[in-house]
């Protein structure tokens, strides 16, 4: 098969099963937009592989298949981020809730890296001899 009778099977399978397929994962995600998103990033998958490997043999079931293995890594970064932002959440409350020690904050002598670097440049054995470059 040629890469064009590829393209022109892909073409005739996405017409056939892209509403099953977007309908299904509206199912899953609870989102149509990003249903359509995860069908099309399935075809897109398709494209790639499909002209190499051939058409399978049920290939509404391999775009529906690889759409779902995204639709789970979709959900899954969600979840993940979620809880990175809960966690950061609390960690900002407990924060606020301490006071600071200024006690630690007097006794630093200087305490800001930017200020030590900016001593250390001005320093004049860091300063270049005049007419040498």
């Amino acid at each position: 098969m040629t890469a064009s009778d590829t393209h022109r099977a892909i073409d005739a399978v996405w017409r056939i099963e892209s509403p099953r397929l977007i309908a299904g994962l509206a199912h899953i995600v609870r989102d149509v937009g990003v249903a359509e998103e995860l069908a099309q990033d399935a075809l897109v998958a398709a494209l790639e592989q499909w002209p190499a490997s051939g058409v399978p043999n049920n290939p509404g079931a391999w775009l529906m298949g690889t759409a779902k293995h995204r639709a789970i890594d979709l959900l899954r970064r969600r979840t993940v981020l979620q809880r990175k932002q809960e966690e950061l959440g609390r960690e900002l409350e407990v924060e606020q809730e301490t006071p600071p020690d200024l006690d630690a904050a007097i006794d630093d002598p200087i305490g800001d890296d930017l200020l030590r670097l900016v001593f250390i440049a001005c320093h004049p054995c860091c300063r270049p001899m005049r007419g040498s470059r």
